[in-house]
């Protein structure tokens, strides 16, 4: 059996909003396209989509939701294709279980899939949020939900088929991309049954094996998402199972992301960007180890077309990105800084809430003038 494994698109992601806003749709959908034309060149079996394949788990762009149906109907007319649930979205990815379409399976609950030639077990990401209030400890009751799965899956393995799991998670001692919304609870490595020949993993951007025995990877986002992912491994994986398990990683196109560090911003090192940016076709990140400038961002912001975020780092090693005084933040973009530390999974609703009642309010007072 020969599996497509890949994850982590987040179609709909715009990046750099606060400093220079770019749409990320376009890069990433000819990535996609060139795992379509990969899965239909090496004839694979089965293609799973192990989560985050949208960006926005509330109101998700149409644009990027047309990508995605258009993606996985061109998936499903290859292989049987498996899309499941990651933290990031869409509820009503449920709803194209309607559709009946042929070899497209959307998978938001733990659940056993039982093909021709393989034993496919998926544990997607649950939210742990619902169980606040029910117990003391959350988080410890989610890892007891999903470890309980783990040890009622070994009951299914097949000796005889390609036993498969696949699941959206954190892995204890993995490390999350600064763009991606934590995952409160983590998985051990040694819960994942030694009969499973392949565990596939989505949520890490970096492209890891996280186990040998099973083996286990993370195949990695197909671009790079934000400069913390600049030195991970992009693409996907192609995995052999037969009498061994054979995984082979796969690159995607995308634009490099890279940053380039100055000590200040005097006219020579000025001269010097100008010349490391000559030849530069990616997104570079600007950093000073020096006081902050206003003046020096908004000029190397408008000067170059690559430059999409300028930051300096004080004195006391802290890197601050400043706003020109023209791009201060609203109220409502400082309520969303607020809420996408302390309340991750919630930001769009939360935002969306604030954001009605904020429109009531301004309509009441424009009534009484």
């Amino acid at each position: 059996m020969k599996i497509l494994h890949t994850s982590d698109w987040h179609l709909g992601l715009q990046s750099w909003i606060g400093s220079k806003a770019i749409d990320r749709l376009e890069e990433t959908e000819r990535a996609i396209h060139f795992l379509v034309d990969l899965a239909e060149k090496e004839k694979v079996d089965l293609v799973i989509v192990a989560g985050d394949a949208l960006h926005n788990r509330v109101n998700p762009r149409i644009e990027a939701l047309n990508v995605l149906s258009e993606t996985v109907a061109k998936f499903a007319s290859i292989a049987p294709t498996f899309v499941v649930f990651g933290n990031h979205d869409w509820q009503g990815l449920n709803h194209w279980k309607t559709f009946n379409l042929k070899n497209l399976y959307i998978v938001e609950r733990p659940d056993t899939v039982e093909l021709q030639e393989a034993v496919l077990f998926f544990l997607p990401y649950v939210d742990y949020q619902r169980l606040l209030g029910t117990t003391r400890d959350p988080i410890a009751a989610m890892r007891d939900f999903l470890d309980s799965y783990l040890a009622d899956f070994k009951r299914y393995v097949k000796p005889d088929k390609a036993n498969v799991l696949v699941a959206h998670a954190m892995l204890e001692g993995c490390f999350e991309s600064e763009r991606e919304n934590n995952i409160q609870y983590q998985l051990k490595s040694n819960s994942f049954p030694t009969d499973f020949d392949y565990v596939a993993l989505g949520h890490v951007h970096n492209q890891m094996q996280i186990s040998q025995q099973p083996v286990g990877w993370y195949c990695g986002s197909p671009i790079a998402l934000d400069f913390g992912e600049e030195k991970d491994i992009k693409g996907a994986l192609l995995v052999e199972i037969s009498q061994r398990t054979i995984v082979k990683a796969v690159r995607t196109p995308h634009a490099t992301l890279k940053t380039f560090e100055y000590e200040d911003y005097s006219l020579s090192n000025l001269n010097r960007i100008e010349s490391d940016l000559e030849n530069f076709s990616g997104y570079a990140r600007i950093l000073f180890k020096c006081s902050p400038s206003n003046e020096v961002r908004k000029h190397l912001l408008e000067r170059y077309e690559s430059v999409v975020k300028v930051e300096f780092e004080t004195v006391w090693g802290q890197q601050e990105s400043i706003s020109a005084p023209s791009e201060r933040k609203t109220l409502i973009e400082m309520y969303r800084d607020y809420v996408k530390q302390k309340y991750p999974d919630f930001e769009d609703e939360m935002v969306k809430i604030v954001e009605e009642i904020l429109k009531e309010v301004e309509q009441a007072e424009a009534t009484q003038d």
